[in-house]
């Protein structure tokens, strides 16, 4: 499916942009300066400002002026890999070490929200929900793994809120999602060239030691890349209650059920016989491929409290739905069997608390903890392109007012990744890994956030 032609800038900008995980796997949480200063505690409760369209639409009742944010966040992330041990099925040590696979990226977004009347409203917001980008060295152990691993998402939200009353309102939007996504890794005809031989391909023998395809020397490696892009459709739904200085918010975000469709290309060696390509034990060729994959739905349970003129705290649980997404399956219009990433994923939560104090009725000082659960359950399942691990939150920010329709906030967020490993085994043909090799990487990373935002009031 072709991504379809949306003219506001911010979405050509969005689409443009390679976006590292900040979140518990591929999810990014940055979807507002004002929110980061607390590490989203309170998310579907403190509805501040428009941003609320995507946290808890409900919130949307609580904003009784038409108002724009404009802002983003710049996500600097760092995964270095090192290497224990990488070999190929048959025994021989693949060489290259690990080192640093993250990758800086800018991340927008912008909501609008309108008050047709006291107690309707409309909003609207585009960001990026979803996003990765690792970049490894071409002759890095892992390479048979992966290479570059590139996912952009841009997420289009219109939303509507009614409050019933003054202690309640109720929100829904609908939402359209567009998918591009881009994977790479070496091949390693060193292997693949001798396992030909062995069963008698015409010209396997010549592309194999004698042809210079040789391990642990970085090989005459080929190289694979799929690519595939489509949209999907969902909506999110919420409810906010107000008890005096208490407010409540419960809000829901369905699945993203997607139909890829894309590309296959395979570069192979210059000594690789195309009857190895063509023999249907490999069928190593160009060809159309397709990918279904379903994104996590999301609830957050929300409070916020006010204490007195300075001071509010607030907390948020939000559980993610991870297990919908099982595994990465590719399918091939040649006929070469599916390529395979088994994920295993588990339905995991994110835990947060913060704190807002104003000293004065223009400033705004932010802080807030938060632990986020990794869904990845063992070094078996996890995988080079993204060596998930439970993520710890430190976030503080401030926000400023210039005048009576003009503010600004700002956040900053540091995020320690628990050190974890990748553990990978070659089954040999047939299975998931099979030509990939033997795999042992110990991870250490961490994730620093920088975000900023101007809100007008009209």
């Amino acid at each position: 499916m072709r991504a379809p032609k949306l003219r506001h800038a911010l979405v050509a900008a969005l689409a443009a942009v390679s976006t590292p995980a900040s979140a518990a796997f591929f999810q990014i949480a940055e979807q507002s300066a004002s929110g980061i200063g607390n590490a989203f505690a309170g998310g579907a409760a403190v509805a501040e400002d428009a941003s609320t369209v995507w946290y808890n639409p409900a919130g949307m009742t609580r904003l009784s002026r038409p108002e724009i944010v404009v802002g983003g966040s710049y996500i600097r992330p760092s995964f270095n890999a090192n290497v224990l041990s990488a070999s190929t099925i048959a025994g021989p040590t693949i060489s290259g070490g690990g080192g640093e696979a993250g990758a800086n990226a800018f991340v927008p977004n912008v909501y609008a929200t309108y008050p047709v009347s006291k107690r309707f409203t409309l909003g609207a917001g585009v960001n990026a929900p979803f996003g990765l980008v690792t970049d490894y060295d071409n002759t890095w152990a892992g390479r048979y793994y992966a290479l570059r691993s590139d996912i952009k998402t841009v997420n289009v939200n219109l939303a509507a809120a009614f409050k019933f009353h003054d202690a309640f309102s109720a929100g829904v939007g609908a939402n359209h999602q567009n998918l591009n996504a881009e994977l790479t890794q070496a091949v390693d005809f060193a292997t693949i060239c001798n396992a030909g031989a062995l069963i008698g391909i015409p010209g396997a023998g010549a592309c194999g030691g004698p042809g210079g395809f040789t391990h642990p020397n970085n090989p005459n490696d080929g190289h694979a890349k799929v690519t595939a892009k489509g949209d999907a459709w969902g909506y999110n739904a919420g409810i906010l209650s107000q008890l005096g200085a208490t407010r409540v918010g419960l809000a829901y975000r369905s699945q993203m059920k997607y139909k890829l469709s894309g590309e296959f290309d395979i570069t192979p060696g210059t000594n690789v016989p195309p009857a190895l390509l063509t023999d249907p034990n490999f069928r190593l060729v160009d060809s159309g491929a397709s990918v279904q994959a379903t994104l996590p739905s999301t609830v957050s349970l929300s409070a916020f409290q006010q204490l007195g003129s300075r001071w509010a705290v607030m907390a948020d649980v939000t559980r993610t739905n991870w297990s919908v997404l099982p595994e990465l399956r590719i399918k091939f219009d040649s006929g070469q069997r599916d390529q395979v990433v088994t994920l295993n994923l588990k339905d995991v939560y994110r835990y947060s608390v913060g704190a807002t104090y104003r000293p004065n009725d223009s400033w705004a000082l932010r802080a807030g903890v938060a632990l986020d659960r990794s869904p990845v359950q063992s070094p078996a399942d996890r995988t080079p392109r993204l060596p998930d691990s439970d993520r710890r939150w430190l976030s503080v920010g401030a926000g400023v007012r210039a005048s009576e329709s003009v503010s600004f906030d700002f956040g900053y967020t540091y995020i320690r990744l628990t050190d974890t490993s990748v553990q990978k085994t070659d089954g040999g043909v047939n299975s998931e890994n099979a030509f990939r090799g033997n795999l042992s990487v110990n991870y250490t990373g961490s994730v620093q956030i920088f975000s900023a935002q101007a809100r007008w009031t009209f």
